[in-house]
């Protein structure tokens, strides 16, 4: 082999190993998450357990509105963490969305309640105002502001990278 012929091979390994560092050590990027300020649309629907009526002014301060639906896999995979976060203290709120009352109510019985309380979006009205486009998609939401907004699923990482620096920079759930 001639000496050219490695210092070429040896220079491009280099050139790999070199951007490969790069990009793992660059700032994540995560596709789903969007952070424009918007308020809170205004609804009226119904509770998930009973005909009760959900508005606005049953959201106050600062909570998740995760949006889901029995027919959703990914929400499946999702629940778990959702209760987990529940039982830190983390209010969330569910919007269960396209879904009969019925399914929603054996799913989250076999699953467990993460809830605060479920809007039942049977039309998909308010998840449509909220610029929902499916299911699960997680709004950070603080008097009456969605902060940020995810779509997908939110497990430890995404939580981590996307919600935990504005739950801190915005010193929310520290009660």
């Amino acid at each position: 082999m001639t000496v050219f012929l490695r210092v070429f091979i040896l220079s491009v390994s280099l050139m790999f190993f070199y951007f490969f560092y790069l990009y793992i050590e660059e700032d994540k990027y995560y596709p789903g998450a969007s952070f424009q300020t918007s308020n809170m649309p205004l609804f009226e629907l119904e509770d998930l357990y009973s005909d009760d009526v959900i508005t606005n002014s049953d959201i106050e301060g600062a909570h998740l509105i995760n949006v889901w639906a029995s027919w959703c896999i990914t929400c499946r995979i999702e629940h778990g963490f959702l209760v987990k976060l529940s039982s830190q203290g983390i209010p969330i709120m569910g919007l269960n969305y396209k879904d009969e009352k019925i399914d929603a109510i054996n799913w989250i019985t076999k699953f467990g309640d993460p809830y605060k309380f479920i809007i039942h979006d049977l039309k998909g009205e308010l998840a449509l105002d909220m610029g929902v486009t499916g299911a699960p998609e997680t709004f950070l939401i603080n008097n009456g502001k969605i902060i940020a907004h995810y779509r997908g699923e939110v497990n430890e990482m995404i939580w981590s990278d996307v919600f935990s620096p504005i739950i801190k920079k915005e010193n929310l759930f520290n009660d």
